[in-house]
């Protein structure tokens, strides 16, 4: 038996606040029917750098309004340079040496979580209004085992 996993990688600038967060959740539920997958085990990760900004309170307050069992993790500027992302911004290129912190972060959780090969890129990323948070979706299959 398996189940499906869902990795949030979320990029977000020092002044992001919780609107920016759900704009972009809510264009994800419009791209990916994610209020059907709400209920599925999710994980959210973020840059550790961004745990030191004032957006860090406004991310985890919007989290613990939608997506409570959620579990969290954190990641290096080091874990995400070099990997290929569907999107590429010159400018985020140069500064974090990947295309985009918001897919490369998803790519980078599910590689962590996931002991197989199995894991893809389910949302690319996508950005909100105000421009001061991404979200990109990635997905893998948890196997488990009864004997």
């Amino acid at each position: 038996m398996s189940a499906v996993h869902h990795v949030a990688g979320w990029g977000f600038r020092a002044n992001a606040d919780a609107q920016s967060f759900a704009d972009c959740w809510a264009q994800a539920a419009r791209l990916i029917a994610v209020d059907e997958v709400v209920s599925e085990r999710w994980t959210m990760v973020v840059l550790d750098a961004r745990r030191q900004t004032p957006a860090w309170g406004a991310f985890c307050a919007w989290k613990l309004a939608h997506l409570p069992q959620a579990t969290e993790l954190h990641g290096a500027e080091a874990d995400i340079r070099g990997i290929d992302t569907a999107l590429q911004s010159t400018r985020v290129a140069q500064r974090f040496g990947t295309g985009s912190v918001a897919e490369a972060l998803a790519l980078h959780g599910a590689a962590r979580m996931s002991s197989s090969t199995d894991a893809r890129l389910l949302l690319p990323r996508v950005v909100s209004r105000d421009r001061r948070a991404t979200l990109a979706i990635a997905t893998f299959q948890l196997s488990s085992f009864s004997i």
